[in-house]
Parts: structure tokens; C-alpha cells; sequence
């Protein structure tokens, strides 16, 4: 009963945070333009709202175990041992909350002298609150699953009867990474050199083995570091979190993903959706291109490949199979399309990115530098789309081109195209930031639903608040978390340490590209693509920089090369995604997917060496000199 109305509580606090965060900044930006009036605090207020909307979201997700995690080792143990290391993993996020919750309230008092200029009388404190009383609440909603894990590791009798088989790769696999982490500490204890990189990549190895959310595979690293290092302070924790949560541009990352809710509950999904088939229907496999063209369509408004490989999937991967196409068919195709969600924009990997790059390039530019090659992928799409239906003879619909019935359902289908129109017109016109164009395209999202479509009620409104919340808080955790890893890896001058080794290996910045590609490819089997960009890029972009390559172009080289992660098993989550969605399995699948795979790398290395492809866009809109 507690907990039900503890539940209650956050999700509350956390809707209302929300709303008010995305509000704000579209008040800010109808004071401006309407009424020539300025708003002080419209970006102090929901830059440090996020804080507050981050912790109570992941604290939301823990409890509802929707954390992002990597079973790849830990799904081919037998019961008993996979109950053995979430036991262990839920013992060390404990650990690291109350670490967190110890810091956070001795930081409590520094912060309460600190004034926030823009909002007169209100101090940091206010905001800060949220770290302590976040892992208070995580640590309230994880005691429950460690007493049920345990009361379950007791029961000998309920644990004989699941299955008993282990893998012994699996088994090696963590067995190796934890004879690391020993290895890295004993290297520190003796005074050997250059052993911080070891124990953060070690801990963080082991970490993810043994199935822990990756938020907190990025956390407990810094905090083992931290505790063992003589010369940081604690303290400093908390606020280093609170600094990767905060800054204003990430919080396009949370109106983004709430227009993309918002979107898919008003209905404007199905209608881009047959407007698509309008447009491309009548060619051979006319709901594979529809489905491609869905995808690039959805693209410019949530700018995430996973949200789009689950909106368009729900509807295109049951009308593709009930139309004769392949199940393979259609989950590769529909999780090969929604790679082009991060590079049309908006693109919550661009933004991401650009955070995670330290400044040195913009939003706008990513985002420009995005637009033509994402285009063309998904020409290439359709080209590879067109092959496959040729040789399999898959239908052709009945329906021939009708230029009336493009204006029928595109009128139908005006609304949700207004969305990309609305935030890359208003970014390139400079009249919003794009955090503003995502709050406002959360708004105008809202009216569709509301007035226009007339299919969001106040329940739906509050229901797409909570998810964000929810999904807001698993990415900025993971972000925040990051922060204590980035925060080492300067302290101990590891982008020029990582530089000067790459340039002894090759002086050529092509051949270096191509490392880059390699490295990333070779990760996305195995880890989340969000977490190697917070990793990486702190320590790559500045090496790119010292090679010569153009800030915004190995940026999207580096956006694209990570969304190879979602077609790589074992670790591919958009596969996992469409696979569900058609009862598949990914080894069926497989087959179907590496097309598309060489299509995408091979649109990568053309970007590579051919860097005006991209650049020209973004250079005649003046992002780039």
C-alpha cells in the first residue's frame, strides 16, 4: 500500500515537472515574438527542472525495470546464476545510491548559499534536492526486488526446477572481466601508471557482463575510482551528475521524445503512414517502400531511431505479413528504415553528441550536415527494397499512382508534416534554439491531438508525460553518470594521451576514420549505442580535431556509425523491437538484415572520403567556415 501511494506521488511530481519544463519555454518563445517580452528564468527553470524530472524518471523506470541493460552473457546462464549476479548487481547499485544520497545531502548547505540570478530569493538547493530524494526513491523501489530476489535465491526447491544450463563462454567472458577489475586494482595499489583508464574500463566491462543497467554500469566506475583515489572528493559527485543533466540543449532530448508520443496518440502516424503509401504504394513491394518512406517521414519529428522502429513497426510489419511479405522481410526492412530517425533532423544522437563533444560544434550544423545523406540512405533503402521484391515476387498493389489521391491523404497527412518543417525552419530561419523548436513542436503536437485529430484527452496528456519522464530518465542518468567518467579521463589528460598514441600509429586521417568506424562497429555488438557515444566522443572529437577532420562531419560519421548497434546483434535492440512485433527471432532474421547492414557502412565510408557530401549544406547555411 505504501508503495502504491508512494508510486502515485513521484509519478506525479515527475508529470508535473515536466509539463512545467516544456511550458516554460514555450511561453518564453509566444512572449517574444507576440508581446516583445522576455522571460528571465526560461532557461534556468527547465534546465534545472530536468534534474529534478531525471531522477524521479529513473527511479520510475527502476521500478518498473525498464532500465536499458545488456544481457548478452547473462541470458545463457541457468536461473540460479542469473539470480546470483542481479543479486550482486542490486547489492552495488545500492551501495551507489547511498553513496549518492550521503553526498547529495552534504552538498545540500553550499547550495542553499548559491542564488540562482534569473529567479530572485530561489537557490541551487531547491534543485539539487532531487539527487538525494531521487536515490531515496530508487532505493525505496529496488529494496523490494533484492527481498524477493533473496527470498527466491533461499528457496532451493523453486530454484531446482528452472533450467540449469550454463554457457561456458558466458561464463569465461565474466570470469575474465572480473579478473580485470582485480588486475586493474592491484596495478593501482602498486603505483603502476596510466591504471585509471583500466579500472573505469574494467568495472564498466564487468558491470555490463553481469546484466546491471547501464546507467548505472557508467556510475559505479566513477564511484569505485573516486574511492580509491586519495585526492577526490566525494562531495564533488553530486555536483558533476547535476552538470551533466543541466545544460539547456539537452533538454531538446526530452521535448523531442515527448512530441514523439504525443504524435503517435493524436493518430497523425497512421496518417503519415498512408500518405506514404499514396506516394510510393504502387511500385513492386509497395509496402516496403511505404514503410521506408514512413520511417523518413517520422524521422523529422521524434529524431529517434528506436521510437520509430516501434510506431512504424506496429503498423507496417502486421500489414506487410498479412499483404505476403516475409516476417524477416519486414522486421529487417522496418529496423533498417528507422536508422535514418537519428540522421533526418531533429536527431536525439546529434544532440547527444554535440553535449558530449564539449562545444565544438553546433546543433544546427549536426543537424544540417544530416539531411542529405539521410535522404539518400533511405534511397538506397528503397533501391535494395526493390531487388528484394523483384526476385521473391512480392505484391504489387492494385492501386495505380493517383495524383488526387496524393492531395486526399495529403491533406489528411498535412499535420504531422508540418512537425520537421516547424523545427528545421525555425532552427535554420534562427527563430527558435532547438531545444525551443522541441518544446514547441511538443505544443503544436498537443494541438494536432487535441483540436485537430481530437483523439488526446487529458488522461493521454498525462500518460505521454510519464513515459517521457520515464524515458528522460534513463537517458540523462546515463548522461549524468557519464559525467564522473568524462570528469577522470580529463583530470588525467586522456584525450591528448589517446592522440598522440593514434598518431603514432598512423598519421593519416582517413586511416584513422576508418579505426574509428571499426571500433564502433566492433562495440555495437556488444554495448548500447548511447553509451558508447557519452564514452568515446570526450576522448575522440578532440583527436579528430587534431587530424584535421571538419568538427561536424566526424560527428556524423561517429552518429551514423553507432546506429550500425541497432541491426549487430547479439546486442540489437531496434531487431529485439520489430521482432516482437512479428513474432520472430533474430537468427531467422538475419539474413535479410545484412544488406541493408553493407548499405549503411558503405554510405558511412563514402561520407568518410567524400566529406563535401555533407558539408555543403551545412557550409551554405554558414554552420560551417
Amino acid at each position: 500500500m505504501f508503495l502504491d501511494y508512494l508510486r502515485k506521488f513521484v509519478k506525479f511530481v515527475a508529470i508535473t515537472c515536466c509539463g512545467v519544463l516544456i511550458l516554460t519555454v514555450v511561453v518564453a518563445v509566444v512572449l517574444r515574438y507576440l508581446f516583445g517580452l522576455g522571460l528571465a528564468f526560461s532557461e534556468d527553470l527547465p534546465r534545472y527542472l530536468m534534474v529534478v524530472v531525471t531522477f524521479l524518471g529513473a527511479a520510475l523506470a527502476l521500478d518498473a525495470k525498464q532500465h536499458i541493460n545488456i544481457r548478452l552473457f547473462v541470458d545463457k546462464l541457468s536461473s540460479p546464476n542469473q539470480l546470483r549476479l542481479e543479486l550482486f548487481y542490486q547489492v552495488c547499485i545500492f551501495a551507489f545510491l547511498i553513496i549518492l544520497i550521503v553526498q547529495g545531502i552534504k552538498v545540500l548547505p553550499i547550495q542553499a548559499k548559491t542564488d540562482i540570478p534569473t529567479m530572485r530569493g530561489v537557490s541551487l538547493l531547491w534543485f539539487y534536492v532531487g539527487i538525494p530524494l531521487g536515490c531515496v526513491f530508487m532505493t525505496i523501489f529496488l529494496i523490494p526486488q533484492l527481498l524477493s530476489n533473496f527470498k527466491k535465491f533461499r528457496n532451493r526447491e523453486a530454484l531446482a526446477n528452472q533450467p540449469s544450463t550454463n554457457s561456458i563462454w558466458s561464463i569465461a567472458f565474466i570470469c575474465f572481466f572480473a579478473a580485470g577489475v582485480i588486475l586493474s586494482l592491484v596495478s593501482f595499489y602498486s603505483g603502476s601508471k596510466g591504471t585509471f583508464f583500466y579500472i573505469l574500463a574494467s568495472c564498466f566491462a564487468f558491470t555490463v557482463a553481469i546484466g546491471m543497467p547501464v546507467a548505472f554500469c557508467l556510475g559505479i566506475p566513477g564511484v569505485v575510482f573516486f574511492l580509491i583515489s586519495k585526492d577526490l572528493p566525494l562531495m564533488s559527485l553530486p555536483t558533476l551528475i547535476f552538470g551533466g543533466i543541466s545544460p539547456f540543449a539537452l533538454m531538446a532530448i526530452t521535448a523531442f521524445i515527448l512530441t514523439g508520443l504525443l504524435v503517435e496518440r493524436s493518430g497523425v502516424v497512421q496518417r503519415l503512414v498512408r500518405f506514404a503509401d499514396t506516394l510510393v504504394g504502387h511500385l513492386r513491394g509497395g509496402l516496403a517502400h511505404t514503410n521506408i518512406v514512413a520511417n523518413m517521414f517520422m524521422a523529422g519529428i521524434s529524431g529517434a531511431a528506436l521510437a520509430d522502429c516501434a510506431a512504424i513497426g506496429a503498423i507496417m510489419i502486421p500489414a506487410m505479413k498479412q499483404g505476403g511479405y516475409d516476417k524477416k522481410f519486414a522486421v529487417a526492412l522496418n529496423t533498417a528504415a528507422s536508422v535514418v530517425g537519428p540522421i533526418i533532423p531533429p536527431s536525439v544522437g546529434m544532440i547527444i553528441y554535440a553535449y558530449a563533444a564539449g562545444g565544438t560544434v553546433t546543433i544546427g550544423g549536426l543537424f544540417m550536415s544530416g539531411a542529405i545523406p539521410g535522404v539518400i540512405l533511405g534511397l538506397g533503402m528503397m533501391a535494395i527494397t526493390y531487388v528484394f521484391s523483384v526476385r521473391r515476387n512480392y505484391p504489387v498493389t492494385e492501386e495505380s499512382f493517383k495524383i488526387k489521391e496524393v492531395f486526399v491523404r495529403g491533406k489528411g497527412a498535412f499535420w504531422g508534416l508540418m512537425i520537421p518543417a516547424l523545427i528545421v525552419g525555425g532552427i535554420l530561419g534562427g527563430v527558435f534554439t532547438p531545444t525551443e523548436a522541441g518544446a514547441i513542436a511538443a505544443a503544436y503536437g498537443l494541438f494536432v491531438g487535441v483540436v485537430v485529430t481530437r483523439r488526446i484527452k487529458w488522461k493521454d496528456l498525462t500518460q505521454c508525460l510519464f513515459e517521457a519522464s520515464k524515458i528522460s530518465g534513463v537517458i540523462f542518468l546515463l548522461l549524468g553518470n557519464a559525467k564522473i567518467i568524462t570528469y577522470i579521463l580529463t583530470l588525467n589528460d586522456a584525450p591528448a594521451t589517446l592522440t598522440a598514441f593514434l598518431q603514432s600509429l598512423t598519421p593519416n586521417p582517413y586511416i584513422f576514420i576508418i579505426l574509428v568506424i571499426t571500433l564502433l562497429l566492433l562495440l555495437g555488438f556488444v554495448m548500447e549505442g548511447v553509451a558508447i557515444m557519452i564514452m568515446l566522443v570526450p576522448v575522440l572529437a578532440p583527436a579528430a580535431q587534431v587530424y584535421g577532420i571538419e568538427p561536424h562531419h566526424f560527428g556524423l560519421i561517429f552518429v551514423m556509425a553507432i546506429q550500425l548497434a541497432i541491426l549487430t546483434p547479439p546486442v540489437a535492440l531496434g531487431l529485439f523491437i520489430s521482432c516482437s512485433i512479428a513474432d520472430a527471432t533474430v537468427e531467422e532474421v538475419m539474413p535479410d538484415v545484412w544488406p541493408f547492414l553493407f548499405l549503411l557502412y558503405g554510405m558511412i565510408c563514402a561520407i568518410a572520403f567524400f566529406p563535401e557530401m555533407t558539408l555543403w549544406l551545412p557550409k551554405m547555411l554558414g554552420y560551417v567556415k
